[in-house]
């Protein structure tokens, strides 16, 4: 499965939020060593970094772009020690704005960042193909958003600590589609399965599975209208067939099972007994 919970909170850039300028170099010059790192650009009056220039860490890692105040502010590229990559907009040396962060491990993530962290919308795409659009609160994937599995499937609608919650739809690689309530990754409350043969439930579900009150639809015209479990006909319900017969009674595991009614189409109706689907004379 794709990982729904991202590294959303990124590690600091080894930079210090306000640069000291050691002794020997209080007059600007083109390349001043600070105590953490190299700089080579433009300065204010007072020495500090402001405007365009290039810091080299000691260590690892770079920044190239515009500084305020010695601090990282507006557009700039910065490279990490672990082989991370950010291209984007800064402020008061942070990841602020509209940016891109590129992993060592191959992921993704273009979108939205505010005070050092994705926040707001983005897309996220993981080093196994999957990807995720939509948007980010808290540090968490919540709101209505959009995942593309690797394995082809996708699912759009609701989130909550990147955990489907709420209405969305998801669609199986081998053609079934669900339309309907989730909570907590699981299919539960009202919902529509369709099935790519034509058939269709609607109805309600339980961790998953059809359960409670609900009306399968069999592509050939018959259905079955009552309760299920486990995701199977189980309790009280009525079968109709597409010829105008009808059987109201008790279903166990998707087979008539005890007291019943058999109602033909034309004629009188009879009370039958069954067990295990097989009528007991």
């Amino acid at each position: 499965m794709v990982r729904t919970v991202l590294f959303l909170l990124l590690f600091s850039s080894g930079l210090a939020t306000h640069a000291q300028i050691t002794p020997d170099a209080a007059t600007p010059q083109p390349t001043i060593k600070y105590i953490n790192g190299t700089y080579d650009g433009e300065h204010d009056k007072n020495g500090h970094r402001h405007g365009f220039g290039m810091a080299l860490i000691d260590g690892g890692g770079s920044y190239r772009g515009t500084w305020v105040n010695d601090m990282r502010s507006g557009f700039g590229k910065a490279t990490f020690a672990n082989g991370d990559r950010y291209d984007g907009e800064w402020k008061d040396d942070m990841r602020h704005g509209k940016g891109v962060y590129y992993f060592a491990t191959g992921e993704m993530y273009a979108g939205d960042f505010s005070n050092d962290r994705m926040e707001g919308q983005g897309t996220y795409r993981y080093a196994n193909g999957g990807e995720y659009t939509g948007p980010i609160v808290n540090g968490q994937l919540t709101g209505k958003g959009s995942f593309r599995y690797p394995n082809g499937e996708t699912y759009e609608g609701g989130l909550v600590n990147g955990r489907k919650s709420g209405e969305g739809k998801y669609k199986f690689k081998d053609g079934r589609v669900y339309d309907g309530n989730f909570a907590e990754d699981q299919k539960v409350g009202q919902g529509t399965m369709t099935f790519p043969n034509g058939d269709k439930y609607v109805g309600e579900f339980t961790n998953n599975k059809r359960s409670g009150q609900g009306t399968f639809y069999f592509a050939n015209g018959d259905f079955y209208k009552g309760e299920f479990a486990n995701g199977v006909m189980d309790g009280k319900g009525e079968f109709h067939w597409a010829n105008g017969a009808m059987f109201v009674g008790n279903w166990k595991n998707n087979k008539r099972d005890g007291e019943g009614k058999f109602i033909p189409k034309e004629g009188e109706a009879s009370v039958r007994n069954y067990s295990q689907g097989v009528e007991v004379k």
